[in-house]
């Protein structure tokens, strides 16, 4: 009984050793800072930009998604987020001009591999490029991550879909879908951003393929196990009167654990963060776990 006991002791710790080894856990926050306004008061951009920074800095997540970020609050943000690295380009021209979706990621525990943007267009490839109704250029920012430790690798999509367009929500969610199947293959990604458009949309039940056994991005709200917190609304408009739904998310690849998912208000009297609450998952990749145990 005692050397069968000893056995099975080892044999839990081999098991606990792979599964450790093996998932790929990640903090994760998606948040539209606001675009530097002037004509937003109180709440204008020089009264909130510390703020932000010091959420950031308070959540420690392990990467995490901007949306409406302008270059100088892109810049101001990456030089006092020490420990992060980052990827950002204009939405006009590919470079400095227009509003950029960063994306950030702990360069002590990742590595950058690839990055690349693209537009939610007719001609994706296009800086500055327009579509279906939509006014202004959109884009999607991706990163490909190696953790150090691990070796593992993983691809981070940051996106902000059209405000004024169900056309351009509805055939962006079709581009986005298309090129995470392409880009990503057979391997863990997690998709943030501020997809201006409510669960019921049609462009959300394109991009998550609503009825498919085999869909591919799931939401992190759905799959969390436990109630989603915070809240219901993402969308503020500076004020804390209830507004409509969840218009920002954090999308997993199908296979994803879910720990939790938060909606987060975050205020100091009067001053609100920005003009949308911050998202925060906790997630592990356990699809590769499940590939082979099937294997």
């Amino acid at each position: 009984m005692k050397n069968l006991l000893i056995t099975l002791a080892v044999l839990g710790v081999v098991v606990v050793g792979c599964t450790s080894e093996n998932d790929l856990q990640l903090e994760v926050i998606s948040l539209n800072i606001r675009y530097d306004n002037p004509r937003d008061g109180n709440n204008d951009w020089p009264g909130r930009k510390d703020m932000v920074v010091s959420f950031l800095h308070e959540q420690q997540p392990d990467i995490f998604g901007l949306q409406e970020a302008l270059w100088h609050q892109y810049r101001y943000i990456d030089s006092l987020m020490t420990g992060y690295s980052s990827v950002g380009v204009g939405r006009d021209d590919g470079e400095m001009k227009g509003e950029m979706g960063p994306l950030f990621y702990n360069n002590t525990r990742f590595r950058l591999i690839e990055s690349e943007t693209f537009w939610l267009s007719g001609t994706p490839d296009l800086p500055g490029s327009r579509g279906w109704g939509a006014v202004l250029p959109r884009i999607v920012t991706w990163v490909k991550l190696g953790d150090k430790d691990s070796g593992k690798e993983f691809y981070f999509f940051n996106t902000h879909y059209s405000h004024m367009s169900d056309s351009a929500r509805l055939m962006s969610s079709v581009i986005l879908l298309d090129r995470v199947r392409e880009i990503t293959g057979d391997t863990f990604f997690v998709i943030t951003g501020d997809f201006n458009m409510l669960p019921e949309s049609k462009a959300y039940q394109i991009l998550t393929e609503e009825g498919a056994t085999d869909a591919l991005i799931r939401d992190t709200y759905i799959l969390s196990e436990t109630e989603p917190s915070g809240m219901v609304c993402t969308f503020n408009r500076f004020s804390d009167s209830p507004m409509e739904g969840r218009i920002d998310y954090i999308f997993v690849r199908e296979g994803a654990s879910v720990k939790n998912h938060t909606t987060l208000k975050y205020k100091k009297d009067s001053l609100f963060i920005s003009d949308h609450w911050p998202v925060r998952v906790t997630i592990t990749d356990t699809s590769k776990i499940k590939r082979s145990a099937l294997d």
